[in-house]
Parts: C-alpha cells; structure tokens; sequence
C-alpha cells in the first residue's frame, strides 16, 4: 500500500465488529494494539444464515471481559443485544437477560414488527437500533422509514427524539434522507470489490458539462477496473466519460494521491479510498441540524 492509501485506511474513526466473527481472543488483541474502539454487533444475523446459535451467557461474558474495546457515546457502551431473528418476543426476552447478566445492550426494532415494540423501547432506552432491514428493498425502506421516523423517531420539527443507528444500511439515499445517530454498511467494500470507487459529493470534482443536472452533495460510484462489466457502459466507467469528465476525474484522484493504475488495478487501492470517501460521507450527513421532512402525507 501506499502512504496515502495506509493514511486513509488508517484514518477511519468508527468500526462495527461481529461477535459472530471476532469472538476469538486473536482478535481482540488485535483490536487493542491498533488501540481501537468498536461498536460490537451480536452477529446473531450472520449466525441465523449459517445455521448456527450464539451461545447469549458467553456472549455477555465477552462483553463484560472486553469492555474497554467498546465505543461509548455519552457513557453509553455500543454494543447489541443478541436479537431473536423473526421473534420480537425473543429480542425483548434476550434484553432482559442480558440485563440480568449486567450488561445492557442497545435494544433492537425489526423492519415489519408490531410498533409498540419500537414505542416500549423508546420509552426506556436512549439509544436504539433498527435491524431487518438487509433482505429488503429499497422502495420498501424508504415506505418503512418514512413512516416510523415521522410517526416515532422524529418531533414535529423533523427532529430526532432519541438516537438510532441503522443496521446494514447498503442504499447511500437511505443513509442521507434520515437523522440518523450512527449506521453501518459494507457498501464501501463492495463498491470496491465490483471494480468501483465512490466520490462523495459531485461539486468536488467540479464536473462542467453536468454542472446544474444534479444537486450539490449527490455522489458518484464509478468504476475504474477495465474487468468492470460497466467498462463499455457509457458514463457508467472512467474509460466512458467524456474526455471533460475524465480529465476532472483523473486530475481529482491525482490531487489526493491516488495513481489511476494502483485503482484499476488494486482492490486496496479502491479500499482505502473507499475509506476516506465513506468518511467524508459520514461527515456531510451526521449533521447536528439534520431534520427529517417526509415528501408525502402518510395516510396510515
């Protein structure tokens, strides 16, 4: 990797680590010598598509022995409760007895489940999250989370009532449009596995002849590897940009420190980028005055 490429890898600020995944001392030894803070999921979701079962005792043991490698925002550490999939009954069962067990988890509220769940939790708990929300569509989220941010999250003003992270968010619209607390998303590594990169905000390259189509902020996922599939695809790839657009483009990744070839050709390379991009992403959107404003009356 190169300097810049380690700079921005190295520069990212928030991590979301699986129990399912890290629960091995390697590690979490690993997690202190890059001294690291994370906000710890369950990984009861990656556990349920593998057909297997966290145990809920060691998964407390685990949190209480490795505390110190946990985000805390206001005092309050960042890590789930194990959630029941498909079983809002066992969530709220499992928060209990992690609480029992001295540890108190960020409750979590499914896509689809009865809404008193989400009222009884945002009755008791500060910060929230909201999962189930993977195997759905778009359309469908943006319905969804329209609904529960104007009838439940948000005040009158569009205002967030209490904080609340968004699991697995892969849609970027759907991270912009809502006052999120916090989100995770693996979107910065796909982009990067699928030969692209994402540039956060239009205006930064300055593009001319696209000036005015496109709102300020609204970003770009472009590929860059001639084994894209999107490598003939007009405006879709670097290589089918107007001569204009790539030269800004080109000029713009050069400017950071980025070598064109090293993107083309490198994942790291579009990894590390992916990092710094996804970053300042984090950064326009996790405004202290973001509102949430719906576009259209809810009739239900």
């Amino acid at each position: 990797m190169t300097d810049v490429e380690k700079h921005d890898r190295d520069g990212v600020r928030h991590a979301l680590e699986s129990y399912h995944y890290i629960h091995r001392d390697i590690y979490v030894d690993r997690i202190r010598r890059d001294n690291c803070k994370i906000f710890l999921d369950s990984g009861a979701f990656s556990a349920f598509t593998k057909g297997t079962e966290i145990d809920l005792p060691e998964y407390c043991e685990y949190v209480k022995r490795n505390f110190d490698i946990l985000e805390q925002v206001d005092g309050i550490p960042m890590f789930s409760v194990l959630d029941g999939i498909g079983d809002p009954q066992k969530t709220y069962d499992n928060q209990m007895l992690m609480e029992q067990q001295g540890v108190r988890p960020l409750p979590c509220f499914h896509f689809g489940e009865d809404e008193r769940w989400l009222e009884w939790y945002m009755s008791k708990y500060d910060y929230i999250t909201i999962g189930g929300m993977v195997p759905i569509s778009t359309p469908q989220l943006y319905l969804w989370l329209d609904r529960i941010f104007d009838r439940y999250l948000t005040d009158g003003s569009g205002r967030p009532r209490i904080r609340v992270h968004g699991f697995g968010l892969t849609s970027i619209g759907l991270m912009e449009r809502y006052p999120w607390y916090s989100v995770d998303s693996s979107s910065w590594v796909q982009i990067a596995s699928n030969g692209s990169i994402y540039i956060p905000d239009r205006a930064t390259i300055q593009s001319q002849t696209r000036k005015g189509e496109l709102d300020e902020g609204d970003g770009i996922t472009l590929s860059v590897s001639r084994a894209s599939p999107n490598h003939k695809e007009a405006g879709r790839h670097l290589d089918t940009l107007t001569q204009i657009e790539r030269q800004e483009i080109v000029k713009f990744l050069e400017g950071r420190g980025y070598e064109i070839e090293r993107l083309r050709h490198e994942y790291l390379a579009r990894w590390s980028f992916n990092c710094w991009s996804f970053t300042e992403l984090n950064n326009r959107t996790n405004r202290k005055d973001k509102v949430f404003i719906p576009e259209q009356p809810l009739l239900f």
